[in-house]
């Protein structure tokens, strides 16, 4: 019987709960709203008008923010010492900033009704900031330092931390997204890249715990 770290699952559950809470959103919203261009009335009525959506995708990603940080937990005790704190970091900030997004969008739904415009738009921006920039480039060095390090110890599967090698240093870009805003316009496809090595990364490891021959050699995470 394979003994399974659920941490492993938690690169799934992340990427999961994500897309449920972009489904679940735009399903339930009663307005539409591009947040990186959106006016302070823009806001204002979303966050008003739309409040089951932004409360349920607010939920389903504080949910998504703990699977983030179990996976780079996992991730984290398995490559080499050397890389550890890094992605400690990476993985940190990544949760992080979702979780503090998503709080960030909650109170925007109390207080957005009654607060004054400047207050609004810097509300936008700091969820914005949080949910995009800062999410993705602690995603990229999470990737970064378990690329680094899961293949100086020649763990397993190998083509993902190649892989991730080149992924991280895109994700990185992100945050010049902080400044040049029509650049958020490319975070989908940087989203799309690492929710397919972090779901590779799982099924690697998943295929290396079911191995009876691998039992000297624990899998990546």
């Amino acid at each position: 019987m394979v003994d399974v770290d659920v941490r492993r699952l938690g690169g799934v559950v992340f990427v999961a709960f994500f897309v449920a809470s972009l489904v679940a959103g735009a399903a339930l919203a009663r307005v539409s709203l591009y947040l990186p261009g959106a006016s302070p009335s823009e806001l204002r009525e979303y966050y008003t008008d739309s409040r089951a959506s932004v409360l349920v995708a607010s939920a389903l990603q504080l949910v998504a923010a703990i699977g983030l940080a179990r996976f780079g937990a996992g991730l984290a005790a398995r490559i080499s010492p050397a890389h550890r704190r890094a992605c400690r970091a990476g993985y940190g900030l990544a949760a992080a900033s979702l979780a503090v997004s998503a709080l960030l969008s909650v109170l925007m739904v109390i207080l957005g009704a009654d607060a004054d415009d400047s207050i609004v738009r810097v509300f936008g921006r700091l969820i914005l900031s949080t949910g995009g920039a800062l999410n993705l480039a602690g995603l990229a060095l999470l990737i970064w330092s378990v690329s680094r390090g899961a293949a100086g110890a020649r763990l397993g599967p190998r083509l993902a931390w190649r892989a991730g090698l080149v992924i991280a240093p895109l994700l990185a870009v992100a945050l010049v997204s902080i400044v040049l805003v029509p650049l958020t316009r490319l975070e989908p496809l940087w989203r799309l890249l690492a929710a397919v090595w972090k779901c590779w990364v799982c099924a690697g490891g998943l295929i290396a715990a079911a191995r009876p021959d691998q039992s000297a050699t624990p899998p990546p995470y």
